[in-house]
């Protein structure tokens, strides 16, 4: 009879594989709200200050996300300029299957950016949840998708290089979803780099 595994043995285990993650500098970020920003944030103080001083340091998020909070993942992208300037530590996003929405922009923060070959980004307008007098709310609303707009605009000109700020504001704001292959995000330059599918080993 197969035993059950206790609650504690559960918990140890969990506990051990993250001390073996965190001592090899990898994140794999999921969701992106408010209690993921916390973690994701107290992990990468724990990984950047053990590689402070060390040469050729770095950290890799592995990103595989359907999106989720702009504010909690600009809070993201915030530890990881931060990271980068007190510990000189180079912090690498890798794209594993999807990122989607504020998924793909938390990966504009990587200084090396590289995607899978079968993976997936998708941009788009963001969505908002205000409550009050209607007329509050629509001037509270149009406040809000203004600001974050031009932030993001920003983000993808600045590490695109490609076109203004202006230019992506149209691309991303258009409406719509865009879904893009790792060659489309390659070519406007939203990934370093795109991994190679490896050659199947011979029989």
């Amino acid at each position: 009879m197969q035993q059950i595994p206790r609650i504690e043995d559960l918990i140890r285990e969990y506990a051990a594989r993250k001390a073996e993650l965190d001592a090899r500098g990898v994140y794999f970020l999921r969701d992106i709200n408010d209690q993921q920003a916390e973690l994701f944030s107290k992990a990468m103080v724990v990984m950047a200050s053990e590689r402070h001083g060390r040469p050729g340091a770095s950290i890799t998020v592995y990103v595989n996300s359907g999106g989720g909070s702009v504010g909690a993942g600009l809070a993201m992208m915030e530890m990881i300029y931060r990271m980068r300037r007190e510990f000189g530590v180079q912090i690498n996003t890798v794209v594993t299957g999807y990122a989607y929405s504020m998924g793909a922009i938390v990966v504009q923060a990587g200084d090396n950016r590289s995607m899978g070959p079968l993976s997936t980004m998708m941009l788009h307008g963001g969505q908002w949840i205000l409550a009050g007098e209607d007329e509050k709310i629509f001037r509270d609303y149009q406040k809000l998708a203004l600001h974050y707009q031009t932030i993001i605009s920003e983000v993808f000109a600045r590490r695109s290089g490609l076109h203004d700020a202006r230019w992506w504001r149209r691309f991303i704001y258009s409406g719509h979803e865009r879904f893009l292959s790792a060659r489309e995000c390659l070519e406007l330059r939203l990934v370093d780099e795109v991994a190679d599918i490896p050659e199947p080993l011979p029989a």
